[in-house]
């Protein structure tokens, strides 16, 4: 009798042990952000929960997802990153200084996305006066020899012009950032292949090929023969940081296929930011 319930104890250890492990590595996890890309929706140094998927269900528009690096070079040790699903598979996206249109429409770039800030010098002892009596942190604030710059968000660039004198509130600006368009692949649909799709595509389709693509002169050949389509095996998304000026996203590592995507961040548990922590994330 006794053998028995020791038994039984032990296997209740074993499964609740099981269903601990299985919860920690395919349903949800802890993550602790160790980048800026997410400022200032999340800070770094931040605790988050990201529902993490066993299998590939891919992404939603404009959720924050963790994902791997799809680079071939980082196929080793690829590095975990975070960004903000921007395009799905089968978009056409034009990314602009002021938000982005997807399939013609336009959406506008997150409220909490950080924009690089030039400050004239007649202006600077206002606004630094100003962001000191909002509270509002100088982030990577550089001293320039005609200004300053500096990084905000759109909402408090707003607080701050709102209190310039009228003379000094068109006195400084955004830094535009390039603007650029694509498509984004969708699986085992066709895909035109050309000098752009190429640029933004190229790893992807190496993945793809097994390393068998050529490009030349802004085309792409396989076993000798010019192609001008190509039917992806996997969808792709587009991720982008928050913080544009910053982050390392689909801009740097290209499209991202669903097999790279980790999981879903959904929950701050701890931040130093009280607006934040015990929040869910949007």
């Amino acid at each position: 009798m006794e053998r028995r319930r020791l038994f039984r104890s032990v296997l209740f250890i074993l499964l609740l042990a099981g269903l601990l492990v299985g919860i920690r590595f395919f349903v949800v996890e802890s993550v602790h952000l160790s980048t800026d890309a997410m400022e200032t929706t999340l800070h770094r140094g931040d605790y988050v929960l990201a529902h993490k998927f066993p299998f590939q269900i891919g992404a939603e528009r404009n959720g924050i997802f963790l994902y791997t690096s799809p680079l071939r070079k980082d196929s080793l040790t690829a590095p975990l990153l975070v960004g903000r699903c921007i395009g799905m598979p089968g978009d056409t996206i034009r990314v602009e200084a002021d938000g982005y249109r997807i399939n013609g429409q336009v959406y506008p770039r997150s409220p909490n996305t950080l924009n690089i800030y030039y400050v004239p010098r007649e202006a600077q002892e206002a606004v630094v006066s100003v962001l000191k009596q909002l509270r509002i942190p100088l982030r990577d604030f550089s001293q320039q020899t005609e200004g300053c710059v500096l990084r905000l968000t759109p909402f408090e660039e707003y607080q701050v012009r709102e209190e310039l004198p009228a003379s000094l509130r068109n006195a400084w600006q955004v830094r535009s950032t390039p603007s650029y368009q694509l498509v984004v692949p969708h699986k085992e649909r066709a895909y035109r292949l050309d000098s752009l799709s190429l640029l933004a595509c190229r790893d992807a389709l190496l993945r793809e090929t097994g390393g068998k693509a050529v490009f030349h002169d802004g085309r792409m050949y396989l076993e000798g023969k010019q192609t001008d389509f190509f039917f992806f095996t996997e969808d792709y998304y587009w991720f982008l940081s928050d913080n544009v000026a910053e982050g390392i996203d689909s801009r740097h590592v290209g499209i991202v296929p669903a097999s790279h995507i980790v999981g879903k961040l959904f929950f701050c548990w701890y931040s130093k930011d009280p607006n934040i922590r015990f929040k869910r994330i949007q």
